[in-house]
Parts: structure tokens; C-alpha cells; sequence
């Protein structure tokens, strides 16, 4: 049980400092613009690939990737369609 506490207060401590930082979960990949992440209020998050160096189906796998851990971490569900 004492692992599930420490999850609980990493967890917890990931998602306040989200919030300082104004980063709202859910995260989401805008897949009409390729490699851009956005917080719950379409605010933008971080750009992956922002000199366009991979292909595209790579780039959105990546975002994919990132936007999953962190909403996890975060303790989020997802909300909205991906």
C-alpha cells in the first residue's frame, strides 16, 4: 500500500505543477496541424519536430506517445477523442 501512496503523491505533485504552469489536462495531438500539442483549453503545450525533420507519421506517433504519459502521470483520462 505504500507504493500506491508514493504513486498517488508523485502523481498529484506532476499535476500541480502542470497547473502552475497553466497546463491543463487533458493533453491532445492536433492532428491537422502535425507534431502540435495542446493543454484542455487549446492552449498550445510544445511542438514535436518543430524543423520538420521526420516524416509526419512518425512526428504524430511521438506526440501520441508524449501526450498519453503525460496525461497519465497527470492522472487525467483522456476527455475528448484523440
Amino acid at each position: 500500500m505504500e507504493a500506491i501512496a508514493e504513486i498517488m503523491t508523485a502523481r498529484n505533485a506532476f499535476a500541480a505543477d502542470l497547473a502552475k504552469e497553466k497546463v491543463a489536462l487533458p493533453l491532445r495531438h492536433l492532428e491537422d496541424q502535425c507534431g502540435t500539442v495542446v493543454d484542455a483549453n487549446d492552449q498550445p503545450v510544445f511542438v514535436v519536430d518543430v524543423n520538420r525533420e521526420r516524416p509526419d507519421f512518425e512526428v504524430a506517433k511521438i506526440a501520441m506517445w508524449i501526450v498519453l504519459a503525460v496525461n497519465v502521470c497527470g492522472g487525467s483520462t483522456l476527455g475528448r477523442a484523440q
